[in-house]
């Protein structure tokens, strides 16, 4: 459904709903370029980290000119393929794909990935049923130790025995560049030793994550941010990245609560004087998780009202007294450029990424492109 504005709101089919802003995704999309000095593969697993693959990734690709793309599961591959029909885009699955759905995987045109011996006879033997190359690409463990050839491979090894892989990418993954560069400069140094072995071959190469595009120089083909894309990087050393996706309810109720009195399951608070609480349509089913329980707090205009009693499954109670009786039907902001996907991490001792991987899909998306128009999902 398109839509011209959000001043009126009865056409979203929830009071609580996220808003995704494109003209944010497509600058962060920018600044991960220009800091990569290298174009990048756009990570979109995990529905674009809950912000929608589909609707992002034909963006990046229509107006951004992204061509590759990359997702932890076949299932997410195909639905990605359905937006992404065309002939130069790449979507690669970085995740384990269960050896009976291989053919169907190459038969849908994404790019498996290869690990280690036993997957690719796997793989192999699939495309060889099909009459097809495929079109792989290879892991590489430097120090992750998680899926990945030791980066001591010597590729002839692999693709004399599987002639009809066809090696499109090598990658590797960072495990500590937010938090300790020594590691990161020695998974680096082993995958430059795996590239430099097998320097008589052609392909794409990437090594650096979103935390890595901020804090190491970029020598490979591509780059592979995806919290990055949403606006966030884990050292938070880069300020012009702006967060994608805001959250928001509304106080649909408000009652007196009498000095003494408790509210919500397991009377975790106690109305320490008379107070006015507000309901809000947010609960843990939307992701508004239930560590913040008498932690947290949303904000009403400039107003914060915390949290109190036990987040519930589909509504939170919140601290009115300071903004009075008479706000039933105003708007309060859960999450965005104020309370951050860190912010609520903290709260909820968990990462960013948790946060916003978290946000239910029964919380409608709204798109807010830059001529002004909004899409709602």
């Amino acid at each position: 459904m398109k839509i011209n504005s959000l001043d009126n709101m009865n056409i979203i089919p929830r009071p609580t709903y996220a808003v995704i802003d494109m003209e944010r995704f497509g600058n962060n999309i920018d600044i991960a370029r220009n800091l990569s000095k290298s174009d990048i593969i756009a990570v979109v697993k995990a529905d674009a980290y809950g912000h929608g693959a589909k609707v992002l990734a034909k963006y990046a690709y229509e107006e951004k000119n992204i061509k590759n793309f990359a997702v932890a599961t076949m299932i997410e591959g195909i639905e990605l393929r359905k937006v992404l029909s065309s002939k130069d885009t790449n979507i690669v699955v970085l995740g384990y794909v269960s050896d009976s759905f291989v053919k169907e995987a190459l038969q849908s045109s994404l790019t498996l990935p290869v690990f280690d011996y036993r997957y690719a006879d796997i793989i192999s033997r699939a495309a060889k049923e099909l009459g097809i190359e495929a079109h792989v690409a290879l892991e590489i463990d430097t120090g992750m130790s998680r899926l990945g050839f030791s980066y001591e491979l010597k590729l002839s090894d692999l693709l004399n025995k599987y002639k009809n892989l066809h090696v499109d990418f090598a990658i590797s993954h960072l495990a500590t560049s937010d938090c300790d560069n020594s590691y990161a400069h020695i998974q680096t140094e082993r995958f430059d030793k795996f590239l430099e072995i097998n320097k008589d071959y052609t392909f794409a190469t990437s090594f650096l994550n979103s935390s890595g595009i901020a804090n190491f120089e970029n020598r490979w083909t591509y780059t592979r941010p995806g919290l990055f894309l949403y606006g966030y990087e884990s050292t938070n050393v880069l300020k012009d990245l702006q967060p994608v996706m805001s959250l928001w309810s509304e106080i649909a109720h408000v009652k007196l609560l009498k000095k003494g009195e408790s509210v919500g399951y397991g009377r975790t608070f106690f109305a320490p004087k008379d107070m006015l609480i507000g309901v809000i349509p947010i609960g843990y089913a939307d992701g508004y998780r239930r560590s913040f329980s008498n932690r947290g707090y949303v904000l009403a205009g400039d107003k914060k009202c915390s949290v109190i009693g036990n987040v519930c499954m589909d509504m939170t109670m919140i601290d009115v007294t300071e903004i009075g009786e008479n706000c039933i039907g105003q708007k309060v902001q859960i999450m965005g450029d104020n309370i951050t996907a860190a912010t609520l991490g903290q709260w909820a001792d968990t990462i960013d990424y948790e946060i916003l991987c978290g946000i239910s899909d029964r919380v409608p998306r709204v798109y807010k492109y830059k001529e002004g128009h909004f899409e709602i999902f």
